[in-house]
């Protein structure tokens, strides 16, 4: 069972004072909605740890940082918590480092080419996978769980079905290339295209596009991945758009 006391402190911290409100001028993720989406992430977090058998948060993982735009709430909500900021974008890195106090981790384009050095309570990872072809799903959810404490989680986030929706409404890429992505989705559960130049962002490197993904496919991923468990998959969670997946420790055939 979930820690309650646990979750009751992170309430009342999170209520205690209130959250940053400036931004970087090189955030590229501003908009009307910026506060609403990290707070929405302290909301999937929670339900995270509520579905979990984490004991404490002593050490969090932020992937990837940009530049802070969960990472604010989350130091509200766990104050005495060690933080580390990883991104390719080093002025994100750097920002949420002098800003909210976080170990800098400048990533790599192949992120299981990051050694972290040590092990995490908790792993927010708040739109990477929908970025990614589904080989390097497979491999950097593997990867992250290297990185778990005994009873650490890992919190990520997906494009799921209702993805399709969304791109109606706001394209993620042009329309051939999602063509393809959801041709994909349909074939194997998991689709993707790279961006074109003109669509590419800033500090992205060429090998990311966008990703769409079946529940099933996700955790099917998982299913094989040994000394972890899946804690739960929420559909359209985090900020009414991304689905959630929860996994970590202990193992589904060990005692907590």
């Amino acid at each position: 069972m979930y820690n309650m006391a646990l979750i009751e402190r992170c309430l009342s911290d999170y209520g205690a004072l209130p959250v940053a409100t400036q931004v970087s001028p090189n955030d590229q993720m501003q908009n009307q909605w910026y506060l609403e989406v990290g707070r929405s992430a302290v909301e999937v977090i929670l339900a995270g740890l509520m579905s979990s058998y984490v004991p404490q948060v002593n050490r969090v993982l932020d992937l990837p940082c940009g530049h802070g735009r969960v990472l604010r709430h989350l130091v509200r909500m766990f104050p005495t918590a060690e933080f580390h900021a990883c991104d390719l974008d080093a002025d994100g890195v750097r920002y949420c480092a002098e800003q909210f106090g976080a170990v800098p981790v400048v990533s790599r384009p192949e992120l299981s080419e990051v050694d972290f050095g040590t092990k995490y309570d908790l792993i927010w990872v708040g739109s990477l996978f929908t970025h990614v072809a589904e080989p390097q799903c497979r491999s950097w959810l593997a990867h992250l769980a290297k990185f778990l404490t005994a009873r650490g989680i890992v919190v990520a986030t997906m494009h799921g079905r209702w993805s399709q929706s969304v791109h109606q409404r706001m394209p993620y890429i042009g329309e051939d290339r999602w063509q393809e992505i959801v041709n994909g989705y349909h074939a194997r559960g998991y689709g993707y295209a790279d961006y074109v130049s003109s669509e590419s962002v800033d500090h992205v490197p060429g090998n990311y596009g966008i990703s769409l993904a079946r529940p099933s496919a996700i955790l099917s991923m998982l299913e094989h991945l040994e000394g972890i468990r899946v804690f739960s998959y929420s559909e359209r969670a985090w900020a009414d758009h991304q689905d959630v997946v929860v996994y970590g420790k202990p193992a589904v055939d060990e005692a907590w």
